[in-house]
C-alpha cells in the first residue's frame, strides 16, 4: 500500500490497512493467542475464557469463509502477496479452529454472551460505511457505496452478520455437547 503512487499520505495507509476486517481479526488472533502464551492458565482471566475464543475463532472463521466464498475470485495475488494472503484467510483460520477444537471446545459457553461477540463486526460495518462516506474508501466491494446502493450493503451486512450469529450458536452449542459428555464420561 505505501509503496502505491497514488498513496502520498502514510496517516491515511495505515488507516486504510486497518480498515480491513481481515487485519483487525488477525491481530485479534495474534493478540489472543500472546496473551495465552504470556498469561498464566487461569479461568478467570479474560484471554483464557472460552467464550473469548470462541467468538475470536469465529471472527477469523468468517474471514476465511467470505475471503473464499466472495473475495479470492476478485483478485490473483503473485509471489510473497499470494504467501500473505494465503496465511492470513487460510492459515490463520486454519490455526484457530484447530486450537478451538483440541482445547476451547471442551468447555461450556454461556449462549447470553453471543449478542456481545455480535458488536465487534456491527460496530465494524458501521464504521466502514460511515467513513467511506467521507473518504471514498471502501475495503471490500459488498461494502462499497461507490458501486452499490446503501441497501445492498446493508443488505450484505445483515447476511454476513447471520454468518456469525450461525457460526456463534453452532460453535457454543458443539463446545456445550463436548462439555457436557465430558462431565458425564468422567462422573461415571
Amino acid at each position: 500500500m505505501l509503496h502505491n503512487p497514488a498513496n502520498k499520505d502514510v496517516v491515511d495507509v495505515v488507516i486504510r490497512f486497518f480498515s480491513y476486517f481481515t487485519i483487525l481479526s488477525n491481530t485479534l488472533v495474534f493478540i489472543y493467542f500472546l496473551n495465552l502464551l504470556l498469561s498464566r492458565n487461569s479461568d478467570a482471566s479474560f484471554w483464557h475464557k472460552p467464550e473469548t475464543g470462541t467468538a475470536i475463532t469465529v471472527y477469523i472463521l468468517v474471514v476465511g469463509i467470505v475471503y473464499h466464498a466472495i473475495l479470492s475470485q476478485l483478485h490473483n495475488p503473485l509471489g510473497l502477496a499470494f504467501w500473505a494472503d494465503h496465511g492470513l484467510h487460510s492459515f490463520s483460520p486454519i490455526l484457530s479452529i484447530v486450537y478451538w477444537i483440541l482445547f476451547t471446545s471442551k468447555r461450556t459457553i454461556q449462549y447470553q454472551s453471543i449478542p456481545y461477540w455480535l458488536i465487534y463486526p456491527a460496530v465494524y460495518f458501521v464504521y466502514t460505511i460511515i467513513r467511506g462516506n467521507f473518504s471514498g474508501f471502501y475495503p471490500y466491494p459488498f461494502l462499497d457505496l461507490n458501486k452499490i446502493s446503501f441497501l445492498q450493503a446493508f443488505g450484505n451486512s445483515l447476511l454476513v452478520l447471520l454468518v456469525f450469529t450461525f457460526l456463534s450458536l453452532s460453535l457454543s452449542f458443539i463446545a456445550n455437547k463436548r462439555s457436557q459428555k465430558i462431565k458425564t464420561y468422567t462422573n461415571d
